[in-house]
């Protein structure tokens, strides 16, 4: 049985080994496919023409800046050509060696690190050979954008020749910066020449970077120069050609700087010349912008006066016959006061109202007279007297409407007196007529509540026309009774209705109940009952409800019925 197991084991042991001598032999081979791949790509980048590039680059004999790059970008091939490829050479041998002796792991990071290696020397190569390039292509690219630079400053020249005008003080400026234009036109084509295209074309962006600046200040220039030298100038003259002509009408301003604000605008343009001289655009703009704004409230000051004026003129014109006006209506009022108080106690706060108004319009009256003399005289600003002038016609616009407040008042006394005295005559018949209504009826008894609304009405009608009969009739006191009055008919009406609906639908179904009185104790005893209250204490709403109820019982609806029969034919009362 042991010996079973050996030989079993020896051969498992054996399987193993072979298995691992075949993996190991693959693995090996694999490394050995990476490293000739590896060893033809250094090949490959060793044998690029990058030394006759460089020896290409050299023979152009290049100074400045260009020597500079060039040296740079040389210094950097030598140390690969002779650095960089001899350590991918040594790596490469190293990881050989662990390979061939199975030591695999060492292998595949030696190849990692070789892969590494050749990837940093390709990117730098390619980065040499474009600088190559593009040194020994600097000169032909800087000789076609010199052609387009040219044709832009050569049109900048012109548009400053032929609108030269257009630039004010900032002429000699421009032509200034169109000579350093110049200037680095020059100096692009010596280093162009000389071998320092590179330093050549970075003089050419700056040329352009000019061109194009002292292109947008030539276009933006015209029109501030327009602005600063005419337009601004033409409106302050006119502006202070408009004041002189104020002051000559005679003219009066709040404001005490305004000939010292001139002054400072002249002074405020003839400085912003020199912002242009120095072509300062962005200052002018702001500076041209300062004066437009003054100047524009100055005309504001202007037009306001003479906006002012002419409000005085009409002011001055209408407010006396305004006043007068209003004086006259005062007068009517005093007189409506005088005849109504021979016959009306009038209320005393009219009275003084009235003579209130009366002060305040003489008061008033010495203020337009004050005013007038001013404005002929003037000696203050128009606005001055305009806001005065409107505060005197907003006083009298606030009498005015008190008074028609207080004629208004007064003329609804005659007529409330009117109204009361043909009322209290209406209520007089209308009692006498309910008075003829209720004894119709042929009732057993009148309620109490009935009589105390009938007495308080009459009494309260009698007090009414009493103090319509007085010498001197309070309309306040008439007014109140007449309305006391009237809640008092109204609701004597409403219960004398009801009085008698109430009367004549308890005796039809009284009557109506006999049909059921013989044989049903329960209507009997509320016909005794209903007929107890009718007769004795008057109270037909109750009799009516107890006889009613009953009846419902028996018949339903019944009481509905003949609800809806009284009243479309209840008899109105004629007054």
């Amino acid at each position: 049985m042991s010996g079973s197991l050996v030989i079993y084991l020896a051969i498992a042991v054996a399987v193993f080994l072979v298995i691992a001598y075949a993996i190991a032999i693959y693995v090996r081979k694999r490394n050995e496919s990476k490293l000739a791949i590896l060893e033809e790509k250094k090949e490959e980048l060793y044998n690029l023409p990058v030394n006759d590039e460089v020896e290409a680059v050299k023979n152009m004999h290049l100074i400045g800046q260009s020597q500079v790059t060039f040296r740079e970008w040389n210094q950097k091939w030598v140390d690969l050509s002779l650095n960089s490829f001899a350590d991918i050479e040594n790596n490469l041998f190293e990881a050989e060696g662990y390979n061939n002796s199975f030591r695999f792991f060492k292998a595949s990071h030696q190849i990692d690190q070789i892969e590494s290696q050749i990837t940093l020397i390709e990117e730098d190569i390619a980065a040499i050979r474009n600088a190559l390039a593009d040194l020994e292509k600097q000169e032909s690219k800087n000789s076609g954008r010199v052609l387009h630079t040219l044709d832009l400053f050569e049109e900048l020249q012109h548009r400053v020749a032929d609108h030269s005008e257009e630039y004010g003080q900032g002429l000699s400026e421009i032509e200034k910066q169109l000579e350093n234009i110049q200037s680095e036109f020059s100096q692009f084509v010596t280093l162009n020449t000389s071998g320092d295209p590179v330093e050549a074309a970075v003089i050419l962006d700056n040329a352009e970077n000019h061109i194009l600046a002292l292109s947008h200040i030539v276009d933006r220039l015209p029109a501030i120069v327009k602005t600063l030298s005419k337009e601004l100038p033409d409106q302050l003259d006119d502006l202070e050609d408009g004041y002189r002509k104020l002051l000559d009408a005679n003219y009066h301003f709040a404001e005490t700087d305004i000939e010292s604000r001139f002054q400072l605008l002249y002074e405020a343009l003839k400085k912003n010349h020199e912002n242009i001289a120095q072509l300062e655009l962005d200052n002018a703009e702001y500076e041209n912008t300062q004066v437009q704004e003054e100047i524009n409230s100055l005309y504001d000051i202007f037009t306001r006066e003479i906006a002012a004026q002419k409000v005085v003129e009409g002011l001055v014109a209408t407010l006396p016959t305004y006043l007068k006006h209003m004086k006259d209506s005062n007068a009517v009022l005093v007189e409506d006061i005088q005849r109504l108080s021979n016959n009306y106690l009038l209320s005393e706060t009219d009275v003084s109202h009235v003579h209130r108004l009366q002060a305040e319009l003489e008061s008033l009256e010495e203020s337009v007279l004050e005013l007038n003399s001013e404005q002929e005289e003037h000696s203050e600003p128009y606005s001055f007297l305009e806001d005065r002038l409107e505060n005197l016609q907003a006083t009298l616009k606030e009498i005015e409407d008190e008074q028609v407040a207080v004629s208004q008042r007064l003329a609804q006394i005659e007529k409330d007196d009117i109204n009361a005295r043909q009322k209290a005559n209406v209520y007089v018949n209308r009692l006498h007529t309910i008075k003829r209504y209720m004894e119709k009826r042929n009732l057993p008894g009148i309620p109490q509540n009935f009589l105390q609304l009938f007495f308080t009405a009459s009494n309260h009608t009698e007090e009414l026309m009493a103090e319509l009969e007085e010498a001197r009739v309070n309309i306040e006191a008439v007014n109140r009774m007449l309305e006391i009055t009237t809640n008092d008919m109204n609701a004597l009406e409403e219960e004398t209705y009801n009085i008698v609906q109430y009367a004549t639908l308890t005796e039809q179904l009284l009557q109506y109940s006999n049909r059921y009185r013989s044989f049903d104790e329960r209507i009997q005893e509320a016909f005794n009952e209903s007929l107890e209250i009718f007769e004795k204490e008057f109270n037909y709403h109750a009799s009516f409800d107890k006889i009613s109820q009953a009846l419902e019982v028996a018949e339903p609806g019944v009481t509905n019925r003949f609800v809806t029969s009284y009243e479309k034919t209840r008899e109105t009362i004629r007054f």
